[in-house]
């Protein structure tokens, strides 16, 4: 059985994947700058200081699964402009896939991509073959990748499923600014005041991380009838940003100081349409926003 590895295990997604994949039939590894954010977990990882300089894969390893969630992790890193956002980001990302090919590698990579690549929208829910209009460095990045793996899937063969993710929560190692479920969590147990913008009607797509991750076992798991595949990955269900205040507070029992603060023009809503997922992955998400919002409560103790 061909080996899984994970790039940017010491990151939040790549950990909950090796940690969920790892208790699998297929042998997983994770690839990663610094140690393990648990210990004593027996999860098999290889500590490099060049995750995207493929040298860790070993010599004659053709065919193995590489879950690529290493790369830029916050969207609201600052850039000087596309040629700094180009050269720091988007370069490597490619050069990595290039290094893989130079190696004689010729399995099965997947790319953790972001919802944000279709930027605004007021055709809900969001299909795959929306066109992908970025508003941030973030989402550009992701998209820019997208399309430079495609070409080298296209040029030498190898399998690349893309994963437009929804917003992920609900891991316990998530710090307090990681998405906005941790930093209302963090705004409660502090008593600092949330800032909300606006009305906070606009929707987003908000997935447990234990449904991306059995999501992700799908992929790995199966042959899909294309070569070369882009799924969204949500549960097709929007939540406002005023439901969300409402229900952490309904969950723990306790008010959030609001900051209310004006927005010039609101934010579009961003659902995801998950058909494609749920037909081909044989997969439905099982966690809801308010079971989600418990879970993530008693995690953090």
């Amino acid at each position: 059985m061909a080996r899984i590895y994970i790039t940017g295990t010491s990151g939040v997604l790549g950990y909950e994947l090796l940690a969920h994949l790892g208790t699998q039939a297929a042998p997983v590894t994770g690839v990663a700058r610094r140690d393990l954010r648990v210990e004593g977990t027996g999860l098999d990882q290889i500590v490099t200081t060049e995750v995207l300089a493929p040298d860790w894969l070993p010599e004659g390893d053709t065919d193995s699964t590489i879950l690529h969630c290493a790369g830029l992790a916050s969207p609201r890193l600052a850039f000087a402009d596309f040629a700094d956002l180009s050269r720091r980001e988007i370069e490597p990302q490619i050069g990595f896939a290039e290094a893989l090919v130079a190696r004689g590698w010729a399995g099965h990579l997947v790319y953790v991509s972001s919802a944000g690549v279709y930027g605004d929208t007021d055709d809900l829910p969001i299909a795959e073959t929306a066109p992908l209009q970025p508003k941030s460095h973030y989402a550009l990045q992701k998209m820019a990748v997208e399309q430079g793996l495609t070409l080298l899937a296209n040029r030498h063969g190898f399998r690349l499923t893309i994963l437009r993710l929804a917003n992920a929560y609900g891991s316990p190692l998530a710090g307090p600014r990681y998405g906005v479920v941790n930093i209302l969590l963090d705004a409660l147990e502090t008593g600092a005041p949330f800032r909300l913008f606006g009305t906070g009607e606009s929707l987003r797509d908000y997935i447990h991380v234990s449904d991306f991750c059995r999501a992700v076992a799908r992929v790995c798991a199966l042959a899909f009838p294309e070569r070369i595949m882009t799924l969204n990955i949500g549960t097709g269900q929007g939540t406002s940003l005023a439901r969300l205040v409402a229900l952490v507070q309904e969950v723990t029992g306790r008010e959030l100081v609001l900051q209310r603060e004006p927005l010039e023009s609101e934010i579009k809503s961003n659902v995801l349409k998950i058909d494609r997922a749920r037909a081909l992955l044989d997969w439905v998400p099982q966690v809801d926003i308010e079971e989600g919002l418990r879970r993530a409560v008693a995690a953090l103790g």
